[in-house]
C-alpha cells in the first residue's frame, strides 16, 4: 500500500484526540476531590482497579494496536492518577469531613 497523507492526517488526529482526552482525568480527579465528590481516601483504596480500567481505557481510544502507544498513554495517566490524588489531598486535608 502506497502512503496515503488523509490516512496519516487521520491517525494523527486520533493520536491528539486520545492523548487530550485521556489527559484531562487526572484534572477530572481533582475537580471532583474538590467538590467533595470524592475522597483522597476512595481514590487510594481503589488504586488497583483505577490501572487496570485506565489501561483498558488507554487500549480502547488508541487508534493503533501496538503495545508502544498503549504504554505512552497509560503510563503517564497512572502517574498522574497518584498526582491527582497528592494534590486532592494537599488541597483538601484542612477540611472537618475528610475522613
Amino acid at each position: 500500500q502506497a502512503f496515503q497523507i488523509s490516512k496519516y492526517v487521520s491517525f494523527v488526529g486520533l493520536m491528539v484526540a486520545a492523548f487530550g482526552i485521556g489527559f484531562e482525568f487526572p484534572v477530572l480527579l481533582v475537580f471532583l476531590q474538590l467538590a467533595g465528590v470524592l475522597k483522597p481516601r476512595q481514590l487510594v483504596q481503589g488504586w488497583r482497579v483505577a490501572i487496570v480500567v485506565i489501561v483498558v481505557i488507554a487500549a480502547v481510544i488508541t487508534p493503533s494496536g501496538d503495545p508502544i502507544t498503549l504504554l505512552l498513554l497509560s503510563v503517564p495517566l497512572v502517574i498522574f492518577y497518584f498526582l491527582s490524588i497528592l494534590i486532592g489531598h494537599l488541597a483538601t486535608r484542612n477540611r472537618k469531613d475528610d475522613d
